[in-house]
């Protein structure tokens, strides 16, 4: 048995508690620039078995109002931020209380349009499984899968343009409302994040990243190309090496 003692803590240094789609994935690079190790809403697809770990909590944990296992996830990580995250902020500020808490915001009306475009592309490709399971893997669609309920408790989930609006709106108001938050704006760069963190900011420009794509489909095509190279090319291959050697 496990002595208590021995299981892993968490030690966040840095909190991200803004929306996906609003310069988290730049926040990443940043701070990963500063030194620190940071888990952002995109390694749920890049970890194995993370993508797992959170559908199960949303499929069998989430409805009784218990935490994710936020020490098994973040073990060895001093910041972390994006999607699902941002929507623990209370649990994760209540375990890591130092931890400096940063909101990136972005203008409400290209945010919307923004992430109800990857949501679509979520829901697609969960209804389509049945045909794109030979071109994607099994991580893209449990990803793709707990998405919904992620965004159902965001209050977004398939709901109006209005209704994200809303959400999106109100996570904000909420946030910046709390003096111990710190509101990054893209335009200031290094600025507030090197004041929240009480660092010397950095002699290189601010990373802006992803800053006119889509993560979730960048995702897909790099999976698609991966898993045709390994599924189908490869094979192909040996069959024409062998073929030849006959």
């Amino acid at each position: 048995m496990t002595n208590r003692s021995e299981e892993p803590k968490l030690d966040l240094k840095v909190i991200g508690v803004g929306y996906s789609k609003t310069g988290t994935l730049s926040l990443k690079t940043a701070l990963q620039i500063l030194g620190y190790k940071c888990y952002h809403g995109e390694d749920i697809v890049t970890t194995p078995g993370h993508a797992q770990i959170w559908l199960d909590y949303f499929t069998n944990e989430a409805d009784s109002g218990a935490p994710p296992p936020f020490t098994e996830l973040l073990a060895g990580y001093d910041a972390v931020l994006d999607f699902p995250h941002a929507l623990y902020h209370r649990e994760l500020r209540a375990l890591c209380p130092d931890a400096a808490v940063i909101l990136t915001e972005r203008d409400a009306e290209m945010w919307v349009k923004s992430m109800m475009r990857d949501m679509g592309t979520g829901r697609r490709i969960v209804e389509n499984w049945w045909i794109l399971r030979y071109f994607f893997s099994e991580e893209i669609y449990k990803f793709c899968t707990f998405m919904v309920p992620v965004h159902d408790k965001g209050s977004m989930g398939n709901k109006t343009r209005e209704e994200f609006l809303s959400s999106y709106k109100a996570h904000n108001a909420l946030l910046k409302s709390d003096p111990g938050v710190t509101v990054m704006h893209p335009e200031n760069g290094w600025r507030d994040l090197c004041a929240a963190l009480k660092v010397d900011i950095p002699d290189v420009p601010y990373p802006h990243v992803n800053k006119k794509g889509s993560l979730v489909r960048g995702h897909l095509l790099r999976d698609m190309m991966k898993c045709v190279f390994l599924r189908y090319l490869c094979p192909l291959g040996a069959i024409i090496v062998a073929w030849y050697l006959m």
